[in-house]
C-alpha cells in the first residue's frame, strides 16, 4: 500500500461516514447548525486537492459542538489529521497507530504489500 492507496483508504472512511451522516439527519431541518456543518464537511472532502486543514477544522467542531457523534468518526481518519484532532484520542490508541504506521513505513521500504485491517486486528489480538 502506497501513500496515496493510503489516504484514498482514508478519504473513502471518511466520505462513508458522511454519508452515513447525511442519511441519518434528513429529519433535520435543512437550517439546523449540525446540516450546515455536515455540507460544509463534505464540499471540503470532495474538492481536489484536499485542504486537510480545513478538514482538521471541521472534524475539531465535530469532536467540540457535536459530541454525540464523536464516537461514530473514524478513528483511523483521526490519526491520520493529527495535530489537534489527537487531543480526542487516548494515549494508548495513539500508541497503537504509531505501531501500525511502523508496521506500514516498514513494508513500504521492503516493497512489500501492507494489510492495515489485518495488521490492525492483528494487534487487537495482541494488546
Amino acid at each position: 500500500m502506497n501513500q496515496s492507496d493510503y489516504e484514498i483508504r482514508l478519504l473513502h472512511q471518511l466520505t462513508g461516514f458522511l454519508a452515513e451522516l447525511t442519511t441519518k439527519a434528513q429529519a433535520l431541518h435543512s437550517e439546523h447548525p449540525f446540516m450546515d456543518w455536515l455540507l460544509k464537511t463534505s464540499a471540503t472532502c470532495e474538492e481536489r486537492p484536499i485542504d486537510y486543514n480545513l478538514v482538521t477544522q471541521q472534524v475539531i467542531a465535530l469532536f467540540t459542538h457535536y459530541t454525540d457523534m464523536a464516537p461514530l468518526f473514524p478513528r483511523d481518519v483521526l490519526y491520520f489529521l493529527g495535530g489537534d484532532c489527537l487531543h480526542f484520542m487516548p494515549d494508548e490508541e495513539i500508541a497503537a497507530y504509531q505501531a501500525l504506521d511502523e508496521m506500514r513505513f516498514e513494508a513500504l521500504a521492503q516493497r512489500k504489500t501492507f494489510d492495515w485491517e489485518h495488521a490492525k486486528e492483528s494487534l487487537k489480538k495482541l494488546q
